[in-house]
């Protein structure tokens, strides 16, 4: 079994093996039975085998409602208000650790979200509201954007004075960056309307992940819970591969799916069918639907799309250059495997001044993760890990005379453990290099 690593010291929980159940058109927000199962076994995982088990009381939970409004759902604290924060934890406070450790119950962050999307909704309309008046930028007044060490306005009055400083400071921005008033106020209005879209995308499931890890980060900062989303992306990240067809994609701000990168060598690639800018309209697997995703949230679109190796998707695309959106055209394509090989470790070469005036040449080896092998290589396929690419890295650069060597680590967001504990044994022969407990 490979451990993944986050940090030293931490537990990571990830989403219980069990069938996901995802929700219907209408979002349905409450716990399922398969939620509470997975609720449930994380308050049993985290209390029987964290390193800092005993970090949570049960004087603690109230302050769960606390932590999931301010980190989870409201983190520059624009929408809820204290009096919100208290209602909520006057309500669910008392029984939050009976609902979430003993019946896994998880309906008080349904709850609470829906009370986050109905003030994202009539904030939105204020927004656009507000946008239609004139602003006189001449006063002497202030806004302080970073509100992530703030707590919530106090009542609705207040919250009202916060955003209209907000707003006007927004337009502001633009105004200095050369727009009209006109252009400002449209370009403010469509980061709105897109917010108010990314909050009808969240689906159950995400709620689930939210307040979870809330609770976990109770424990330490560095525990998390994974959704079978998220594990899967994780994994892919972990793997440097995935099943699909290699295209990168991208919404846009009018709902269309777009593709921004084609990966080189890819089935999207070799069909020639397939450019960067096309949009895809439809997706229809063999025999089945064909499934309309213009408006679509993009992590559902890519769901659709990838699938097992072999397999065939049919896709509606519009091309970049078509002049009548009625122009699309149907592209069949069958899956393969993916290498994402633009994430594996890379070095290069740096001619640093030495102390007698003669330039020393540096290796700096860059490595963004501990990743490692992808059980969809071929038999005859090397199956690339970090350990594995640092070493043939290391005996490049020897090779071409680097008095000295540099492991950039700056953006390694994690990995492996066994990867971490094999890469450190390119440097050290013996001894211990990572407690787990």
């Amino acid at each position: 079994m490979k451990l993944p690593l986050r940090s030293t010291a931490q537990l990571l929980i990830l989403a219980l093996l069990l069938p996901v159940v995802y929700a219907g058109a209408d979002r349905e927000f409450r716990t399922t039975p398969v939620m509470k199962q997975e609720a449930s076994t994380l308050v049993q995982l985290l209390e029987a085998y964290h390193y800092n088990k005993d970090a949570v009381k049960s004087s603690d939970f109230p302050q769960l409602i606390s932590d999931y409004m301010k980190e989870g759902l409201d983190p520059y604290r624009l929408f809820f208000t204290a009096e919100d924060e208290h209602a909520f934890r006057a309500k669910y406070g008392p029984q939050i650790e009976t609902d979430l450790a003993y019946l896994g119950n998880i309906d008080a962050a349904f709850t609470i979200y829906r009370a986050y999307e109905e003030r994202v909704q009539a904030r939105t309309t204020w927004v656009f509201e507000e946008l239609k008046r004139d602003y006189d930028f001449t006063t002497q007044e202030t806004y302080a954007p970073d509100r992530s060490k703030s707590e919530f306005p106090a009542n609705a009055s207040e919250a009202d004075e916060l955003w209209r400083r907000r707003i006007k400071y927004e337009l502001l921005q633009e105004l200095l960056a050369d727009k009209t008033p006109a252009d400002a106020k449209a370009k403010v209005r469509k980061r709105y309307e897109r917010m108010l879209k990314n909050v009808g995308d969240i689906e159950p499931f995400d709620v689930q992940e939210m307040f979870l890890s809330t609770f976990t980060r109770m424990y330490d900062p560095h525990s998390a819970y994974f959704s079978a989303d998220t594990l899967k992306d994780f994994s892919i990240q972990m793997k440097l591969s995935l099943i699909g067809i290699g295209a990168v994609l991208g919404l846009e701000d009018d709902g269309y799916c777009v593709v921004k990168e084609v990966k080189p060598g890819s089935p999207a690639d070799l069909s020639g069918q397939i450019h960067m800018n096309d949009k895809i309209v439809a997706v229809q697997q063999p025999g089945g639907e064909t499934i309309e995703v213009i408006g679509m949230k993009l992590r559902r679109i890519v769901d659709l799309i990838r699938g097992t190796k072999g397999s065939k998707v049919i896709l509606t695309i519009l091309p970049h250059d078509a002049v009548d959106a009625g122009k699309t055209k149907l592209v069949q394509i069958v899956r393969d495997v993916i290498k994402l090989d633009e994430a594996r470790a890379s070095a290069a070469i740096y001619d640093l001044p030495g102390e007698s005036g003669a330039t020393v040449p540096v290796g700096v080896i860059t490595l963004n993760s501990f990743y490692g092998p992808s059980e969809d290589s071929t038999a005859t396929e090397t199956k690339s890990t970090a350990t594995q690419d640092v070493a043939e890295l290391i005996g490049k650069l020897k090779a071409q005379g680097i008095k000295a060597l540099v492991m950039d680590l700056r953006r390694n967001g994690g990995g492996l453990l066994s990867e971490a504990v094999d890469l450190t044994g390119l440097f050290i022969a013996r001894g211990p290099v990572v407690q787990v407990r």
